[in-house]
């Protein structure tokens, strides 16, 4: 569970997104839109076919790792290496995004509103993170934590800290839903098929004889 929230907050914001029917015509235009890239070579790669499974869990490591290493520097007072973390991020960005949508076009209903809503909460996470690397780039020290002769950290340096701190945030609440989207509602998963397996018999498993 998240830090700071409650059972029941999570409750209300998996349900919130479950029940959020005014995405449903949304999603349906994009659907069509996003499934002619799914359709394509470049789709069945993007949704894993050479490897036998969704890349897009795989390819979240890469941004949600670096741009978390980030915070960490920013911390330790080493700004010119999370700005090139929070640059490793966003170069990362775009192939994770496409594998996302490509694998959104394989939900059903009520799937694709929570994917909306968790692509739509990391958009604007890495939005923050791109806003907050363009401003490390302009300050006028090599990165977000800069000094002036007092010794204090510079308002644009902190401001740059504060975007991808919330930036950070949101990536992480986009995780939060992305997790219950696999595994709480099985978007693109299947059940392992076991060779040789038992045909499941409700007759047989009800039977007063089977104690086993």
């Amino acid at each position: 569970m998240p830090v700071g929230m409650t059972d029941s907050q999570m409750k209300i914001l998996y349900s919130g997104t479950e029940s959020a029917t005014w995405l449903d015509g949304p999603a349906e235009v994009l659907r069509k839109q996003v499934g002619r890239l799914a359709d394509s070579p470049i789709g069945a790669v993007l949704h894993g076919a050479p490897v036998g499974h969704p890349l897009h869990p795989a390819l979240v490591a890469v941004p949600i790792g670096a741009w978390t290493a980030a915070g960490v520097f920013d911390a330790l007072r080493q700004p010119e290496t999370a700005r090139r973390l929070i640059g490793l991020g966003l170069l990362a960005t775009p192939p994770t995004v496409l594998a996302g949508w490509v694998d959104w076009v394989h939900t059903d209903t009520v799937q694709r509103r929570v994917g909306l809503i968790h692509a739509a909460v990391n958009g604007a996470g890495a939005a923050l993170m791109a806003l907050s690397y363009r401003q490390r780039r302009r300050s006028s020290g090599p990165g977000a934590v800069t000094r002036s002769a007092a010794g204090a950290v510079t308002r644009s340096a902190a401001g740059a800290v504060t975007l991808s701190a919330a930036g950070t945030i949101l990536i992480g609440l986009g995780g939060l839903l992305g997790g219950h989207l696999a595994y709480s509602l099985g978007a693109n998963v299947r059940p392992p098929e076991v060779p040789n397996a038992p045909v499941y018999d409700p007759v047989l498993a009800d039977s007063p004889g089977d104690t086993a």
